[in-house]
């Protein structure tokens, strides 16, 4: 069984803000997690025993003030061509997080930003009908002067506003020569105040993997401010052997799956992700599949992330380092220019290496090793245990 400890913490505006902790264990393809009262910080955590179920350790949340709601008068969804104008890909704007995919996008709304005045005209529109003009009929655009434009992004409805990490990107409504909408801003960082003309923008808000795309009008000059929340979290991934031992974390790395479909049709969303990498996502459940090397030492498990938490996950790795030697006589010098194959007992081939002494990560079995010097040829079987990292000699008949 393949097992997942986590813990969670709430994230704050400039970073992470620790609000809750827990462990989840999970199999190869499921996650269990259950509910205990709360405790406090520094509790030690119980670690599950065979066959009991799996507990869950959190402490009470500190009290928020709800972030300001998203003025939005009407909504409908962009043309194709608009949202994928919009959509930026990960690798420009989170490159420290060695992602190289689009991150997942949702269904953007259209919105007209409202000055003071309009916000507390809107608040008395409560008639479905009265909406319902509105969102039929868009206002006309009044040219000239400076309609300035307040943005801020919340992980959540109660969050507070991201001091950092966003990446910002306002595009024209209206198409150039080229056919697509051109891009007035990109800037990175928090909150963000730009001055625009009156017009109809399309504006993408990016966290890391998460992010919003809307349609905002400035019908004319003045003051507006648009709110976006993200539903989004941060995930954390680790793995040691089994035994809480150490492995190398230059061989370690995680790809990060869409839950959805078969495991086949999964959506690859964050390749590559290294050992204590944090990963911004939308809120939902992921698949994550740990490679340590590039052999057959690979586990999997499913992790929820919730929106303003973050969530550290050390996955187990039933696995260890070898380091194969072709060698004249024990303890020897290792020779040269070896070809070396690996193979299961029945005769799988697990990985091929040339070199004096290749290292391999290997999952925890039995294997035989084989390797060519010239025309000759010699071989060893050998066992791997989970976190034993040794030199496998094979020994070379003397001529």
């Amino acid at each position: 069984m393949v097992m997942l400890h986590t813990q969670s913490a709430r994230l704050k505006t400039s970073g992470l803000l620790f609000s809750l902790s827990l462990i989840l264990f999970a199999s190869n393809h499921a996650l269990a997690q259950s509910n205990s009262k709360p405790m406090n910080l520094g509790t030690i955590l119980q670690k599950q025993t065979q066959g009991a179920p799996p507990p869950r350790s959190y402490v009470k949340l500190p009290k928020q003030l709800p972030a300001p709601k998203a003025k939005a008068i009407s909504t409908s969804a962009p043309t194709t061509e608009e949202q994928a104008a919009s959509t930026a890909p990960e690798a420009q704007t989170q490159a420290n997080e060695g992602a190289t995919t689009a991150p997942q996008s949702q269904a953007p709304t259209e919105i007209q930003a409202q000055t003071p005045e309009a916000t507390n005209a809107q608040a008395t529109q409560t008639q479905p009908q009265a909406s319902q003009a509105q969102s039929a009929k868009a206002p006309e655009i009044q040219p000239g002067g400076i309609a300035r434009l307040q943005l801020a992004a919340f992980l959540t409805q109660n969050g507070q506003p991201l001091q950092r990490g966003m990446n910002w990107r306002i595009f024209e409504e209206k198409k150039g020569d080229n056919g697509r909408m051109p891009m007035t801003h990109n800037s990175d960082g928090g909150a963000l105040e730009v001055d625009l003309k009156p017009g109809r923008y399309i504006v993408y808000a990016g966290y890391g993997y998460a992010n919003l795309t809307k349609r905002v009008i400035l019908p004319k000059a003045g003051d507006y401010s648009e709110s976006f929340i993200l539903q989004a979290g941060g995930l954390r991934l680790g793995a040691v052997a089994a035994g809480d031992i150490n492995l190398d974390n230059n061989l370690l790395r995680f790809n990060i799956y869409s839950k959805t479909g078969t495991e086949e049709n999964q959506q690859l969303i964050a390749p590559n992700i290294r050992s204590n990498q944090v990963i911004k996502l939308t809120e939902g459940t992921y698949h994550i599949v740990s490679s340590y090397g590039d052999a057959n030492a690979k586990v999997r498990g499913d992790v929820e992330v919730k929106a303003g938490d973050l969530v550290t996950v050390t996955m187990i790795h039933n696995a260890a380092k070898i380091t194969l030697r072709l060698v004249s006589e024990p303890g020897g010098e290792a020779l040269t220019n070896t070809v070396w194959t690996v193979l299961t007992p029945g005769g799988d081939l697990v990985k091929r290496a040339i070199g004096a002494f290749p290292t391999l990560a290997l999952a925890a079995g039995d294997y035989t090793a084989i390797a060519k010097q010239g025309e000759e040829i010699y071989n060893r079987d050998f066992a791997v245990d989970a976190g034993l990292n040794r030199d496998i000699e094979v020994l070379a008949s003397q001529p």
